[in-house]
């Protein structure tokens, strides 16, 4: 670990209390000089960090730029052994996941972030706008799954664990909508799209990666998108990414530690917009509408169309508000 590293996870350590250098250089056998040159060096890298006379460099609460150092700050220490890799762009963090597997260099509870995505994706082959200062995090989960249904439940756990992590710490009532994305009103806070490596000879998934993409901070979100896209935070944000990352990671884990136990399925349910609303879906490249009457415990939705009921496990749905729109 570089000096720079060294001192930005002492104040990371340390977040909104001050450090003296002297302290800063004892703790890491260097010199008062060399932190000096350090901190000065992470300020011009955006960092903000406050020296005051006599008490010494403060890494201020507000300070939001993702690294390593801030999420293992903010991670539970039962996860100090896992890989954080914290990327300033990249293509999309599910690809470098995939990357990482392909060369043999991705372990299970890895963390893979970036402060901004030049291809995000979503479902279906669908982009992902995905520009600076947003949350975009993949998480691996190394662990062979024989039941397709657990299989299946991966995606509604981590929908869960944003919905979970949200609450807890905006106080912000998001709402589920099947299968894979989460709403603030009728309006598109977040994304998740998982991936699974597929043993073709075994017919097994040893590998999942999950990716999830909050709209953090408002932006300048493109035309086709503007009046569907919300954002977490309009004005000052009242936790940072690192903060709410953290969160999510330790809530995804934990549900997705026994996949076969059901119980976060009542949670999916509670938080969802589709029950009990007319839908439009594809079946076969033909339009259909029904009425949601459940959603069972391996995430299908249970429809309702006329005098008979469907299960429907994939696919896009349109949802009829009550003002007769179609989010």
């Amino acid at each position: 670990m570089s000096l720079k590293q060294q001192v930005l996870q002492l104040l990371e350590n340390g977040r909104g209390q001050a450090l003296s250098g002297q302290q800063l250089a004892d703790a890491l056998g260097v010199s008062r000089a060399s932190v000096w040159k350090t901190v000065k060096g992470l300020q011009s890298e955006g960092y903000q960090i406050v020296a005051t006379t006599n008490k010494g460099y403060i890494l201020q609460e507000s300070n939001d730029i993702l690294s390593e150092q801030s999420l293992r700050a903010c991670l539970l220490p039962k996860y100090a052994g896992i890989d954080v890799v914290a990327l300033k762009t990249s293509t999309s963090t599910n690809a470098e996941a995939m990357t990482r597997l392909m060369g043999g260099n991705l372990k299970h509870g890895t963390l893979i972030v970036a402060d901004e995505q030049t291809h995000g994706r979503g479902r279906m082959g669908k982009t992902f706008f995905s520009p600076k200062k947003g949350i975009y995090m993949s998480v691996s989960l190394c662990k062979s799954v024989e039941n397709m249904q657990d299989v299946m439940v991966i995606t509604p756990a981590a929908a869960v664990a944003v919905q979970r992590s949200v609450a807890k710490l905006t106080g912000i009532d998001v709402k589920i909508k099947w299968v894979n994305d989460i709403y603030i009103g009728k309006k598109k806070l977040c994304g998740i799209l998982t991936q699974a490596d597929i043993d073709f000879e075994s017919g097994k998934a040893g590998t999942f990666i999950v990716g999830i993409g909050i709209n953090f901070v408002e932006q300048n979100f493109p035309d086709d998108i503007k009046d569907r896209a919300s954002a977490l935070f309009e004005g000052q944000p009242t936790v940072t990414r690192s903060q709410l990352i953290a969160e999510i990671y330790d809530n995804l884990m934990t549900l997705t530690d026994n996949l076969s136990d059901r119980e976060f399925m009542k949670e999916y349910k509670e938080h969802s917009i589709v029950l009990g609303k007319e839908i439009s879906y594809a079946i076969n490249c033909e339009e259909k509408r029904g009425k949601v009457i459940d959603i069972d415990n391996d995430g299908g939705l249970v429809i309702q169309e006329g005098d008979k009921t469907r299960k429907l496990t994939c696919g896009e749905i349109s949802i009829r508000s009550a003002e007769n729109e179609w989010i």
